[in-house]
């Protein structure tokens, strides 16, 4: 976008993922104080973002009125594997789905970080092949390589995936962990060999910088720090067995997020915007609107929503209260992932660039 605007925002959330690193390692601020901050300030905000510039946007309902419609189903996916538990007479279902929706979180993540280096690639005219590849699969592998690593390492996660918690075993388990490790160091390689070898332009281009901030990023937070989870002593469920991880992965992500859809609404419903956008205009009339908005639904919404869920610790309601053949807590994990899946899918929908004028134009583009 600018330089400024891509160091405070695109950039800036890694320098802030280290911040909190240091806000709990080094300063000692209690991991709870660290989770339910980065909840209300920078998550929720991020999710009320995307609503900014689509269900208060008349001409977005317009346009999208099916997906906007379609994406509310998002809501009914988890009472589908509640209704299934009831008929298998078994929670199984039901923590598949939550299962599923974690892994579609992370999904989300990389492909908004890919969505960034391709931007950056449409801005700078960087159409070389070879080096598209290059970029592309450092950024995949280099970002789930770790994930899986940690997925199959750590006796918590390997709980939540029915295997034996105290540690890899056989030769296949442990040949595909050192396999993680291997692929990963190889795509850093090939990516750090084409960068250095007689390709000095690339150097200076900002998605170098951008893959190299986020795929380390990443690495050091699912091959070392999510060795000290759960930080939470009084965890009482996977919920609560990752705070700390949480936190790290998607802050960067958050911030990143909120700049991102600041530089397209204020193209968007500048001051010369129409009126026919409707309630979005007034919303984005300025940074801090746009922003107050953004906390105040993070503020009611994604606080009630994450309170209802009664797995996040200090702050749980409902608790005991039963629907039915279900709990209050269970429906209310409904609302939550369903809120997410709904941001997941729109995010999929909403930034696909090509035939769309109207978005490469608000991205400054065209």
């Amino acid at each position: 976008m600018s330089p400024r605007y891509d160091l405070f925002w695109f950039f800036g959330g890694a320098l802030v993922t280290l911040l909190v690193l240091g806000l709990y390692f080094g300063a000692g601020v209690p991991i709870v104080v660290l989770w339910w901050t980065w909840l209300l300030a920078f998550d929720g905000p991020h999710i009320g973002a995307a609503f900014t510039r689509t269900y208060v946007d008349r001409q977005e309902w317009r346009s999208r009125r099916n997906v906007l419609l379609l994406s509310l189903l998002s809501f009914a996916v988890g009472p589908v594997f509640l209704l299934l538990n009831v008929v298998t007479g078994s929670q199984d279902p039901f923590l598949v789905f939550l299962g599923l929706a974690t892994f579609y979180g992370y999904y989300h993540v990389v492909r908004q970080h890919y969505g960034f280096l391709s931007l950056y690639k449409a801005r700078n005219r960087d159409f070389d092949k070879i080096d598209f590849h290059v970029d592309k699969w450092f950024l995949y592998i280099g970002s789930w390589a770790p994930y899986f690593y940690f997925l199959f390492t750590h006796p918590k996660a390997r709980a939540l995936i029915r295997l034996p918690v105290d540690g890899p075993r056989g030769l296949l388990e442990q040949t595909a962990i050192i396999a993680m490790i291997a692929v990963w160091l190889l795509v850093l390689l090939a990516f750090l060999v084409r960068l250095f070898t007689g390709f000095s332009a690339r150097i200076r281009q900002p998605h170098v910088a951008y893959l190299l901030v986020t795929v380390l990023l990443y690495a050091a937070v699912y091959f070392f720090v999510a060795r000290f989870e759960p930080v939470y002593a009084q965890s009482q469920g996977p919920d609560q067995d990752f705070l700390l991880l949480s936190v790290l992965v998607v802050i960067f992500h958050n911030i990143q997020y909120l700049g991102l859809v600041w530089f397209h609404n204020r193209n968007r419903y500048g001051a010369a915007a129409s009126e026919s956008f409707g309630p979005a205009v007034a919303v984005n009339r300025s940074l801090g609107r746009y922003l107050l908005a953004c906390h105040i639904f993070s503020g009611i919404v994604y606080f009630l929503f994450a309170a209802s869920t009664g797995v996040f610790p200090n702050f749980q309601i409902l608790l005991n209260r039963r629907v039915g053949p279900f709990t209050a807590n269970q429906l209310g994990l409904c609302l939550w992932w369903g809120l997410a899946i709904n941001h997941y899918y729109l995010d999929q929908k909403i930034w696909r660039i090509s035939g769309d004028s109207a978005l490469k134009r608000n991205l400054g583009l065209a």
